[in-house]
């Protein structure tokens, strides 16, 4: 039974093909909630990622650790089994030679609660998510550079609670999910943006931690309502600040995030800037997991890697020099997988790109 709910991803699929209509994810965290109580990450972690002062702490800590040492995980006490017939879910010992060290550049730390402001335009608030801000600020930096109008980084934002929900951890993830509220109420935006398409999943599902608590589930409800990932957001304000590539050989694919697929509406926005953009040299793949699944991976590294072997011998049939995508999660499964892969693709957050691209 426990090995049934550690081995589901929580991408969504089965719920979008279920004849019957039932959300067999939910069904998965309940189960994950009444008889694993969560995934057996450390009490004091998740105490740690609520705290908008202790994060930025424990990070500047473990930046620059090679992720081949393996002493981040051990830190964060995210290795070993433990026997007994605890009714937990453990985590076996990722594979070292694709954990990436963290940023020198923590995004957030650079400029805290400081974006840009372009002139007129609506108002726009970032939500960074965990990933961006402290492993890839550039992706997050991009963005900024592409959206027009007012672009703000709220202070007191922490990570959106996906790891938490998927896990089972409730209450938990409803306390990430008040801060937040909290944090982006304060902004006044007309949208919220973000470049990961599982913090847009999960600022959609925060109602839901809210229940017999009408003030929050109200704010949820706002947000939730305003909350666009970054190529959809580009797509509803119709911006299209591009030139055409500087290097003509460059070809392109996009790995489609499962919450982007399932949870958002599709992936058309994405594909179609990326055809606008590049034409022939655009090549669709077939879509598919990359069996990152936020702590999936770390919890399930042999399986997540062959899920992710399908997703490298589809891209190896496109033909292309650069893998795209729009969630952190799969740009960090993406790096991570090719990184010591004679031949593979350069893998970027949609936002470089088209920075790479835009007109200045």
């Amino acid at each position: 039974m426990l090995e049934t709910l550690k081995d589901c991803l929580q991408c969504g699929a089965c719920s979008n093909i279920c004849p019957a209509g039932m959300e067999i994810n939910a069904m998965v965290r309940n189960a994950r909630a009444s008889y694993a109580k969560g995934l057996s990450t450390p009490w004091w972690l998740w105490n740690i990622l609520r705290s908008r002062r202790l994060t930025p702490l424990l990070a500047k800590l473990l930046t620059g650790i090679p992720g081949t040492s393996g002493l981040v995980w051990r830190l964060l006490g995210l290795t070993g089994r433990t026997s007994g017939d605890e009714k937990v879910l453990h985590f076996e010992m990722p594979s070292l030679a694709q954990m990436p060290a963290l940023s020198r550049r923590h995004f957030r730390l650079l400029d805290p609660g400081c974006g840009v402001d372009s002139g007129p335009g609506p108002r726009i608030a970032l939500f960074l998510g965990c990933i961006q801000n402290y492993l890839y600020p550039e992706a997050a930096e991009a963005m900024v550079r592409c959206l027009g109008g007012k672009v703000l980084v709220p202070l007191g934002q922490v990570c959106c609670g996906m790891p938490a929900w998927s896990a089972g951890a409730l209450e938990t993830a409803r306390e990430f999910a008040l801060q937040n509220l909290r944090a982006l109420e304060t902004a006044n935006a007309d949208f919220i943006v973000t470049g990961c398409a599982a913090c847009a999943s999960m600022i959609k599902e925060w109602p839901k931690l809210f229940s017999g608590k009408e003030a929050e589930r109200e704010l949820a409800v706002n947000l939730a309502d305003k909350v666009r990932e970054f190529s959809r957001l580009l797509g509803e304000l119709k911006v299209f600040p591009f030139r055409e590539p500087r290097d003509r050989s460059v070809t392109v694919t996009y790995h489609a995030p499962c919450h982007q697929r399932f949870d958002l509406g599709g992936v058309g926005e994405s594909e179609d800037l990326l055809d606008r953009m590049f034409s022939d040299a655009f090549r669709p793949m077939p879509h598919g997991c990359c069996g990152q699944g936020g702590l999936f991976s770390i919890g399930n590294p042999e399986l997540a890697r062959k899920i992710f072997e399908k997703r490298l011998s589809a891209w190896d049939r496109t033909g292309s020099s650069i893998v795209v995508t729009t969630c952190s999660g799969c740009l960090l499964q993406w790096r991570a997988g090719t990184a010591h892969q004679s031949g593979g693709p350069r893998v970027l957050h949609l936002a470089e790109l088209i920075d790479d691209c835009s007109k200045r």
